[in-house]
């Protein structure tokens, strides 16, 4: 291996541990939030961030991956030319981003009282929107960072904006807000405590950039620098746009569809939004951070190979990485379907949450393999596949809601997410195959890892049953897990010991390629 691949896998490696690090800070948060505000709150929050998230996409979306990849073109003209459209970048996404949070600053009273169904959020909506220009501009900052090949930089800055946020809402919720329930006052403490994290967010890239020194000179005058960003910008942009618009459309539709369920009991409906975005969705993806960290680094090696005439080596990286995300997802679905009353109660206690977690792991797998597939498609030029598969399954969710969700409840929005999960999974792995040539393995992507979780969730479930039983959750969820993944990876060994030596071995043979192309 030489020493550029060297230092790249130390790079990935780096990003891996701090989004780990940051991933950690977010499930202490959740815990603390959850724990001050109860599920109820959760899910009132959890409204408050659908609205938020709407105007935050029209203000971001698009710029790091315009900026990442002009400004990457441009490096072989200069660091000038670079600097130039990236310093262009950010004017126009601070405008967007200005304009963005004037219209949520005008909107907000109307946002809480008619979507939310709480007045008291509107000053939670405004502390918010005070924080889209640092967002716009933060993210033109990681775009040129990615250019400049600095990611660590920009995991740093995520773990930077996680610590604050973490430390501020504790000061909020603990301190100025201790004596006080009031869900309103509670939502904007937390709003507060996001708007600080991505301003010193924002602080950090800036100074990390170094784009103030002007080290390149000038850039010389370039007509086309304009006529750059938005080819490259919009159609990213207008597909997070829509995305975003149905997901909060959908997110506001829940709540309401809970409490006609519940006979117009708003709490329960809440209560039950809260439990299932709020707490148990997160804790289902928090493995999802080892596998993101092998999406990062293969995306824009199938991005090259798919340049090639030549597609056995596409094939085979899509290949490699779609098993090796099945492993994993089969993996982590294992371990929550087994001891979901130990994980629930460690992490959510007192919350009755291992229900959920049991049926959703059902469909942790598809939700994982899925994620890595739109990932891939995007990398090889299918945004307006994975755009129309995305319109497709918010319809069918919300023709899910008004079926399932009406007639079951909290139950029914669970299948319902077991129901669009799996047909978006069928969705972008058929087209996978037939954009790319790579088929799924069954035996080895899908049985294999099958018989590994039913053999690590026997072995963990005997132990807790047997040697644990009566022991705190938090015991039991660690020693659990760790029976369960011991298993799990000696099972792996004897049945595909050659296949995962030689995927590692692949691997770094990719790596090694890329640093040298």
């Amino acid at each position: 291996m030489n020493r550029t691949a060297a230092i790249l896998i130390k790079s990935a490696a780096w990003m891996t541990a701090l989004s780990l690090v940051n991933k950690l800070l977010g499930v202490f948060l959740r815990l603390y939030v959850s724990a001050r505000i109860g599920s109820a709150g959760m899910g009132l929050f959890q409204l408050v961030l659908s609205v938020y998230t709407l105007f935050s996409t029209f203000a971001t979306a698009g710029f790091t991956l315009a900026v990442s990849r002009l400004a990457a073109e441009k490096r072989g003209s200069g660091e000038a030319e670079s600097r130039a459209i990236t310093l262009r970048a950010a004017r126009v996404s601070l405008l967007l981003s200005a304009a963005a949070a004037a219209a949520m600053l005008a909107f907000s009273g109307y946002a809480a009282d008619a979507l939310i169904g709480d007045a008291r959020c509107a000053g939670a909506l405004r502390v918010l929107a005070a924080s889209l220009p640092f967002m716009a501009f933060a993210a033109c900052l990681k775009g040129w960072l990615f250019a400049q090949r600095r990611g660590v930089a920009t995991a740093a800055a995520s773990l930077l904006e996680q610590a604050v946020k973490t430390a501020a809402a504790a000061l909020m919720l603990g301190a100025v807000f201790a004596g006080s329930n009031d869900p309103g006052k509670m939502c904007f403490g937390i709003a507060l405590a996001i708007t600080l994290s991505e301003t010193s967010s924002c602080a950090f890239l800036f100074i990390k950039s170094g784009l103030w020194k002007n080290r390149g000179g000038r850039a010389a005058p370039h007509a086309r620098t304009r006529g750059e960003l938005f080819p490259v910008a919009f159609p990213v942009a207008l597909s997070v746009w829509i995305t975003s618009a149905l997901h909060t459309a959908e997110s506001l539709l829940v709540p309401k569809v809970f409490a006609s369920y519940s006979g117009g009991n708003r709490e329960y409906a809440l209560s039950q939004f809260g439990m299932i975005r709020g707490m148990v969705i997160p804790l289902l993806f928090f493995p999802f951070v080892f596998l993101a960290s092998l999406v990062s680094v293969f995306t824009p090696e199938l991005s090259r190979l798919n340049l090639l005439p030549d597609r056995d080596p596409l094939r085979s990286r899509v290949k490699l990485l779609t098993g090796a995300a099945a492993v994993f997802a089969f993996a982590a679905g294992g371990v929550f379907f087994a001891i979901p009353e130990a994980i629930g109660e460690a992490f959510y206690p007192g919350r009755d949450t291992a229900g959920a977690i049991r049926i959703l792991a059902l469909v942790t797998p598809f939700m994982y393999i899925e994620t890595v597939c739109d990932a891939i498609l995007k990398a090889v030029g299918e945004q307006k596949r994975t755009l129309g598969y995305t319109v497709m399954n918010s319809l069918l969710r919300v023709a899910l809601i008004f079926t399932l969700v009406k007639r079951m409840g909290g139950e029914g929005y669970l299948w319902l997410l077991v129901i669009s999960n799996t047909f978006s999974y069928l969705l972008c792995r058929v087209r996978l195959l037939r954009a790319t040539g790579a088929g799924a393995d069954i035996p080895r992507g899908c049985v294999v890892p099958l018989l590994c979780a039913a053999g690590g969730g026997f072995s963990a479930k005997t132990v807790l049953d047997i040697f644990l039983a009566g022991k705190s959750a938090a015991v039991c969820a660690a020693a659990g897990t760790a029976v369960y993944a011991a298993v799990f990876a000696m099972l792996l060994l004897i049945l595909m010991g050659g296949r995962v030596k030689n995927a590692f071995s692949l691997f770094f043979e990719s790596r090694a390629g890329r640093a040298c192309g």
